[in-house]
């Protein structure tokens, strides 16, 4: 969506200027392109000693940029600063701010970012699935392990829902610190032998809305294998808690398992399904149920 700005002197072209002075006269000229995001700052001394030129820039409440120079009497500088991988994803209303000594200037805009397609704006993302098994609590379990990296300066509220289909949502706190990747291991429901298909949701904010969606990846594996992963378009659906939660369904994956191994969930007993000794204890009773 392009961008608008939101008072201060603009142009029909969608810049806002700045002019101010710090407090040693310094004379500074800021111009923020609210189309292309980029920030120009000229600086100036007008008088006949050296003083300190330096600046801050801020983009929706974090330092970006720190700018340090000392000027020559009538010496000048120039800079020009990309912001727009510094913009915060979750914000249609955005904030630059320049601040010197004694003097500070800020620029606001509108500006709306689709995470599908961002054109520059760094958001956290699903970088990486794979399909395995670990202990948890103390007992095996299927997992997959999920990581996510945040490539902006923003720190983002998200959170991690995981879809398989036999795990109807498994839920984890994902906040990843600005410029890191972190690797989630999500606990499953499904046997740890089965091909496990699913689709895990990057999101910070409601679960069952679009706003606020992030990113979603398709995967099929299987514990010590590769796993296939997609990017998919994220979908809100009814979350776990609700009252008609979502199921995850992919008819086209075969898990691998034998009848057996489904009735079993899974478990087993020196490598047999549990299924089977079950049987087996069943049919030795009848058998002396009519030997009697």
């Amino acid at each position: 969506m392009p961008a608008a700005p939101v008072g201060g002197l603009s142009s029909e072209d969608g810049t806002i200027e700045r002019e101010f002075t710090s407090e040693f006269g310094i004379e500074y000229v800021a111009t923020l392109d609210t189309e292309t995001h980029v920030l120009e700052v000229h600086a100036r001394n007008p008088t006949d000693g050296h003083l300190e030129a330096s600046s801050i820039v801020s983009v929706d409440g974090k330092r970006e940029f720190e700018i340090e120079s000392r000027l020559r009497p009538s010496e000048t500088w120039s800079k020009s600063i990309k912001l727009r991988s510094s913009l915060d994803a979750l914000r249609s209303n955005h904030s630059v701010a320049i601040s010197t000594y004694g003097a500070h200037e800020t620029f606001d805009f509108e500006y709306t970012v689709d995470p599908e397609s961002p054109h520059g704006v760094a958001i956290p993302r699903i970088t990486d699935v794979s399909v395995g098994t670990a202990q948890i609590d103390g007992e095996p379990s299927s997992v997959v392990n999920v990581t996510i990296a945040n490539p902006s300066i923003q720190t983002y509220p998200t959170k991690l829902m995981v879809h398989t289909r036999g795990t109807d949502g498994s839920f984890y706190a994902a906040v990843v610190p600005p410029g890191e990747s972190e690797t989630i291991t999500v606990e499953l429901l499904d046997a740890r032998d089965a091909t496990i298909a699913g689709e895990a949701r990057l999101y910070a904010g409601d679960f069952d809305e679009r706003e606020g969606g992030l990113d979603q990846v398709g995967f099929v594996g299987r514990a010590g294998e590769e796993t296939a992963q997609w990017n998919e378009s994220f979908e809100p659906v009814a979350a776990p808690w609700s009252d008609d939660p979502y199921q995850y369904v992919n008819a086209s994956v075969d898990d691998g398992q034998s009848i057996a191994d489904r009735a079993s969930g899974g478990h087993d007993v020196g490598g047999v399904p549990v299924v089977y000794p079950i049987l087996a204890l069943v049919g030795v009773a009848l058998l002396a149920t009519r030997l009697r």
